[in-house]
């Protein structure tokens, strides 16, 4: 697998000698791997401000840059929690996806990326201790202010690669469904225990939750933010697999 290595400033150590433990995928939001390359090398400001980075970015034709060497802190995630962790930068590697995002034009993500990812994502689990469970999105870690990668992004291509985790919900799921369709407080509960930040309200919860586990919500007629049998499901089946991290 071949690795452009460019180096940039925008990192620092991690605290405590913290181990990456969680994988964050994200996409660019921008029209070509230039454009974010010039955020991570610091020749252009960031239009939210402030200087970012990730450890790699994959371009569409799925060539693989490395900006932050894994041992360091990168500044991907921003303000995230997931299973009652903060500042998931420390405990994280980034991967960048080129992708034009809401603002330029979000599509699908090509082939040729998606392999490289896989290829990626399977060697820095290799020489980690990562959780298929903390494979995560920008979105999972940061519910009410990211969106990416999105309801395209095929988590379930990654998940039968080994890479992530896809809920395949049995009788006990779906019987256990209604009680979370009924009843916000469980609802809630089922989020918690899966990893969301308990700060995040209910809303943004359904909605990271259906862009990653539930992607069908976003062709359903109302189904962005609608929970209904089959989404709560596979919360249930996540509960339930849950792994003692």
């Amino acid at each position: 697998m071949k690795i452009i290595r460019k180096e940039t400033d925008h990192c620092e150590e991690r605290k405590g000698s913290v181990k990456p433990t969680f994988l964050i995928i994200h996409y660019t939001e921008t029209k070509n791997l230039t454009d974010a390359e010039d955020y991570f090398m610091g020749r252009k400001d960031h239009p939210e401000g402030g200087r970012v980075s990730a450890h790699y970015m994959i371009d569409q034709d799925g060539s693989i840059v490395q900006y932050v060497d894994e041992a360091k802190r990168a500044w991907h995630a921003g303000v995230s929690h997931w299973g009652g962790i903060d500042d998931i930068n420390l405990h994280s590697i980034g991967i960048e996806l080129v992708n034009p995002g809401r603002k330029y034009g979000y599509q699908p993500f090509p082939v040729q990326q998606m392999d490289a990812l896989v290829r990626l994502c399977k060697d820095i689990m290799s020489r980690h201790i990562i959780s298929p469970h903390r494979v995560l999105g920008h979105s999972d870690v940061a519910p009410t202010r990211k969106q990416d990668p999105g309801e395209l992004f095929k988590w379930q291509t990654l998940a039968q690669a080994g890479i992530g985790v896809w809920p395949e919900p049995g009788e006990e799921d779906r019987r256990m469904a209604s009680d979370y369709v009924r009843d916000k407080n469980s609802l809630k509960e089922a989020f918690l225990t899966v990893g969301f930040d308990p700060q995040a309200d209910m809303n943004s919860m359904v909605v990271a939750f259906q862009r990653h586990f539930y992607p069908e919500a976003f062709t359903e007629l109302d189904g962005k933010g609608r929970v209904n049998e089959t989404m709560a499901a596979r919360l249930h089946w996540l509960v339930r697999n849950r792994p003692n991290l």
